[in-house]
């Protein structure tokens, strides 16, 4: 059988073919920074067009209302009243903001226009230009006369009967605003390139500042021998809790192991030998399973989405009774599953395996005396549903409330067995990941039940049966 190199990225790639945090991290928020800011500067742009350009319509639609208002109220064109003789009405030259006003009748015939007109070096028609409607979005009409471009407006008047008087055109000379917007915008390109690369380049530098320790932490791993236990990793304070909490796991490691490899090295009775090592296994289990639970909130904090596929959720929870059937049976506790056939749910195999572990590790590990029980089924509205229900310390609501948090432990429980806090968080992580609910039910001295509601597989997607899967470490 042809063997298929691993995807990078995928579950069983090799660690030199995944790629790195940063490159993640510049990956999945870069694109978004540069959009945010390419969408602000868009605004920004926008803004000054609509300021430019309402300026221009603003002046415009002034003279009109002028001209408006001083042959309103009347049943003939009388247009003695109108201002004709102020500068900007008798002179076309630049200085004074020349704007050129024609009067027609309704049938188009020209009655009266501002003397500045007579001024131009070209000859203006006599013809009334079409009325445009008013838009949301402003706009300058247009025409051009002897090279020079005109924006303009025309206006019905009306007499107080409300009949038409006749129509006022006003033109203006188009302003150099174009150009003012082109530079505009080439700046806000220029401060775009230049705040996105600075940003990008903020990212990296953070993310180098969170890979720091756990680079320090794989270099001392890498360097540790029986021989030379003494290195420790060093844990800046500028670390978050989820980091200074592994480094500081990694270090108490590194204390038992040098304790215990330092107690192995004396004389002693072959019984003390095998007590010394069940006593490093236990220790050794229960960091390595910390260590693995903050590597797998790690991933998912980091990596968010993944690939899913459907699963049979009856015959994973049968698996993992299986194998928590032997610390129940020490414990003289009765383990049972109860499972309708092949209730499937749509998830990442690997994940859901760790989180039905997990919750029935802390199932046994909580009860003294009774029994635990799963139940697996479906919901009324066809969602996958685990149950598990155990007779142990359970619960206050105050304990309830906050028992999902990182490294929570109960009064009781703390005092029954020892943890690390973080078996609630990762299921809670878990199924918050696959879009699903967690639900908490517990008594204080009867028990806990917690109740995992999962969304259903498609129904066009083959079943994946965990059995029949090779799992992946997540951790």
């Amino acid at each position: 059988m042809t063997a298929f190199p691993s995807r990078p990225g995928s579950p069983d790639a090799p660690p030199d073919e995944r790629p790195s945090f940063r490159r993640r991290l510049l990956m999945r928020i870069g694109p978004a920074v540069v959009l945010a800011l390419g969408v602000l500067a868009a605004i920004a742009w926008g803004g000054a067009y609509l300021t430019v350009h309402q300026s221009a319509t603003d002046a415009l639609a002034t003279e009109v209302n002028e001209m408006r208002a001083d042959v309103g109220g009347q049943d003939t064109l009388d247009l003695s009243r109108y201002a004709w003789d102020e500068a900007h009405h008798r002179l076309a030259v630049d200085r004074v903001d020349p704007i050129f006003v024609q009067v027609f009748t309704p049938d188009g015939r020209l009655v009266r226009r501002s003397a500045n007109i007579d001024s131009l070096p070209v000859r203006v028609p006599a013809r009334r230009r079409p009325v445009h409607a008013e838009g949301i979005w402003p706009s300058l009409h247009t025409f051009t006369l002897g090279g020079r471009s005109f924006y303009y407006r025309t206006r019905p008047l009306r007499a107080s009967s409300g009949g038409r008087l006749g129509f006022v055109q006003v033109a203006r000379l188009v302003p150099e605003h174009r150009s003012l917007l082109w530079g505009f915008g080439a700046a806000l390109g220029g401060l775009w390139l230049l705040l996105s690369g600075g940003l990008m380049g903020l990212v990296a530098w953070a993310a180098g500042r969170v890979l720091r320790p756990l680079r320090s932490i794989t270099e001392v791993a890498r360097s540790v021998t029986s021989a030379e236990l003494e290195e420790r990793v060093d844990i800046p304070p500028t670390a978050d809790r989820e980091t200074a909490t592994l480094g500081r796991a990694f270090n108490a490691l590194l204390d038992r192991i040098e304790e215990h490899v330092a107690a192995l090295r004396r004389e002693r009775t072959p019984e003390s030998y095998r007590e010394t090592l069940r006593l490093l296994d236990r220790k050794l289990g229960g960091l390595v399973r910390t260590l693995r639970a903050l590597l797998t909130l790690t991933r998912l904090d980091r990596e968010g989405a993944f690939e899913r596929s459907p699963v049979d959720l009856s015959a994973l929870a049968a698996d993992e009774a299986d194998a928590v059937q032997p610390a129940a049976d020490k414990k003289g506790l009765a383990l049972t599953v109860d499972a309708d056939a092949s209730v499937r749910a749509s998830g990442q195999p690997a994940l859901l395996r760790k989180a039905v572990r997990n919750l029935l590790d802390n199932a046994v590990k909580y009860t003294r005396e009774g029994g635990v029980r799963v139940d697996v089924g479906t919901t009324a509205d066809g969602q996958a549903r685990l149950t598990c229900t155990d007779t142990g310390v359970g619960m206050s609501d105050e304990e309830c409330a906050t028992a999902t948090e990182r490294f929570y432990r109960g009064t009781e429980a703390g005092r029954m067995a020892q943890g690390s806090g973080l078996g609630l968080s990762l299921i809670r992580r878990i199924v918050e990941e696959h879009d699903g609910e967690l639900r908490l039910d517990s008594t204080p001295g009867e028990g806990t039940r917690v109740t995992i509601i999962l969304p259903a597989p498609s129904s066009s997607v083959p079943s994946l049966e965990p059995e029949h899967k090779q799992v992946p470490d997540v951790a």
